[in-house]
Protein backbone atom coordinates (compact mmCIF):
# COMPACT_ATOMS: atom_id res chain seq x y z
CA UNK A 1 0.00 0.00 0.00
CA UNK A 2 1.35 3.35 -0.98
CA UNK A 3 1.70 5.92 1.77
CA UNK A 4 2.46 8.59 -0.82
CA UNK A 5 1.78 9.22 -4.46
CA UNK A 6 3.24 11.51 -7.05
CA UNK A 7 0.93 13.90 -8.85
CA UNK A 8 1.00 11.72 -11.98
CA UNK A 9 -0.31 8.70 -10.06
CA UNK A 10 -3.51 10.48 -8.97
CA UNK A 11 -5.34 9.36 -12.12
CA UNK A 12 -8.62 7.95 -10.84
CA UNK A 13 -11.44 10.47 -10.70
CA UNK A 14 -13.98 10.02 -7.91
CA UNK A 15 -16.91 11.75 -6.26
CA UNK A 16 -17.35 11.64 -2.50
CA UNK A 17 -20.87 11.99 -1.16
CA UNK A 18 -22.55 11.86 2.23
CA UNK A 19 -25.99 10.42 2.81
CA UNK A 20 -28.74 12.34 4.53
CA UNK A 21 -31.60 10.28 5.89
CA UNK A 22 -34.88 11.73 7.05
CA UNK A 23 -37.52 10.00 9.14
CA UNK A 24 -41.23 10.65 9.51
CA UNK A 25 -43.06 11.07 12.84
CA UNK A 26 -43.07 7.31 13.46
CA UNK A 27 -39.33 6.92 12.87
CA UNK A 28 -39.63 5.26 9.48
CA UNK A 29 -37.02 6.33 6.95
CA UNK A 30 -38.72 8.41 4.30
CA UNK A 31 -35.91 9.97 2.27
CA UNK A 32 -32.42 8.96 1.31
CA UNK A 33 -30.50 11.81 -0.26
CA UNK A 34 -26.86 11.97 -1.33
CA UNK A 35 -24.99 15.27 -1.42
CA UNK A 36 -21.41 16.19 -2.21
CA UNK A 37 -19.13 16.75 0.78
CA UNK A 38 -17.51 19.68 -0.99
CA UNK A 39 -19.25 23.05 -1.16
CA UNK A 40 -21.27 23.31 -4.35
CA UNK A 41 -22.69 26.64 -5.39
CA UNK A 42 -25.99 26.93 -7.22
CA UNK A 43 -25.64 25.93 -10.87
CA UNK A 44 -22.14 24.45 -10.36
CA UNK A 45 -21.20 20.87 -11.07
CA UNK A 46 -20.14 18.50 -8.32
CA UNK A 47 -16.40 18.66 -7.64
CA UNK A 48 -14.31 15.65 -8.65
CA UNK A 49 -11.44 14.41 -6.54
CA UNK A 50 -8.35 12.62 -7.88
CA UNK A 51 -6.75 9.63 -6.17
CA UNK A 52 -4.49 6.65 -6.68
CA UNK A 53 -6.72 3.56 -6.76
CA UNK A 54 -5.15 0.17 -5.94
CA UNK A 55 -7.37 -2.91 -5.90
CA UNK A 56 -6.60 -5.58 -3.31
CA UNK A 57 -4.25 -8.37 -4.39
CA UNK A 58 -2.33 -11.29 -2.92
CA UNK A 59 -2.94 -12.18 0.72
CA UNK A 60 -5.17 -9.14 1.16
CA UNK A 61 -7.76 -10.74 -1.17
CA UNK A 62 -7.86 -13.93 0.93
CA UNK A 63 -8.34 -11.91 4.11
CA UNK A 64 -11.14 -9.93 2.46
CA UNK A 65 -12.85 -13.14 1.36
CA UNK A 66 -12.78 -14.45 4.95
CA UNK A 67 -14.37 -11.20 6.16
CA UNK A 68 -16.88 -11.27 3.27
CA UNK A 69 -15.71 -7.92 1.91
CA UNK A 70 -16.50 -7.45 -1.78
CA UNK A 71 -14.02 -5.73 -4.08
CA UNK A 72 -11.73 -4.06 -1.51
CA UNK A 73 -9.42 -1.26 -2.64
CA UNK A 74 -7.01 1.28 -1.16
CA UNK A 75 -7.14 4.91 -2.22
CA UNK A 76 -4.27 7.34 -1.69
CA UNK A 77 -5.29 10.99 -1.99
CA UNK A 78 -4.45 14.44 -0.79
CA UNK A 79 -5.62 15.27 2.74
CA UNK A 80 -9.07 16.71 3.36
CA UNK A 81 -10.68 16.89 6.82
CA UNK A 82 -14.10 16.51 5.15
CA UNK A 83 -13.59 12.84 4.28
CA UNK A 84 -15.16 10.58 6.94
CA UNK A 85 -15.90 6.83 7.23
CA UNK A 86 -19.69 7.23 6.82
CA UNK A 87 -19.49 8.51 3.24
CA UNK A 88 -19.71 6.93 -0.22
CA UNK A 89 -17.14 6.96 -3.02
CA UNK A 90 -18.20 6.84 -6.67
CA UNK A 91 -15.73 6.20 -9.48
CA UNK A 92 -16.52 8.41 -12.45
CA UNK A 93 -18.64 6.32 -14.83
CA UNK A 94 -19.52 3.63 -12.25
CA UNK A 95 -23.05 3.91 -10.78
CA UNK A 96 -22.44 1.45 -7.89
CA UNK A 97 -20.80 3.18 -4.89
CA UNK A 98 -18.04 2.03 -2.57
CA UNK A 99 -18.32 2.44 1.21
CA UNK A 100 -15.43 3.86 3.17
CA UNK A 101 -14.14 1.34 5.71
CA UNK A 102 -11.36 3.43 7.25
CA UNK A 103 -9.55 6.73 6.80
CA UNK A 104 -5.89 7.04 7.76
CA UNK A 105 -4.13 10.42 7.96
CA UNK A 106 -0.65 9.19 7.02
CA UNK A 107 1.79 9.95 9.84
CA UNK A 108 -0.67 12.61 11.13
CA UNK A 109 0.90 15.19 8.82
CA UNK A 110 -2.33 16.32 7.10
CA UNK A 111 -0.70 15.77 3.71
CA UNK A 112 -1.97 12.37 2.49
CA UNK A 113 -4.97 10.17 3.27
CA UNK A 114 -5.06 6.42 2.85
CA UNK A 115 -8.68 5.31 2.52
CA UNK A 116 -9.86 1.69 2.51
CA UNK A 117 -13.10 1.08 0.58
CA UNK A 118 -15.31 -1.84 -0.38
CA UNK A 119 -18.13 -2.26 -2.87
CA UNK A 120 -21.48 -1.41 -1.36
CA UNK A 121 -24.08 -4.15 -1.44
CA UNK A 122 -27.63 -4.67 -0.26
CA UNK A 123 -28.25 -6.07 3.20
CA UNK A 124 -29.03 -9.77 3.49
Amino acid sequence: MAKRASAGELRTRIYIRKTAKAADDEGVASRHEETSIFEDGPGRQERMYHCKWVNAYGAEVLTAMQLEIQEPATLTMRYSPLIQPDQLVYKVGDPVPYEIISVNDVEDRHCWLEVKVRRRRAAR
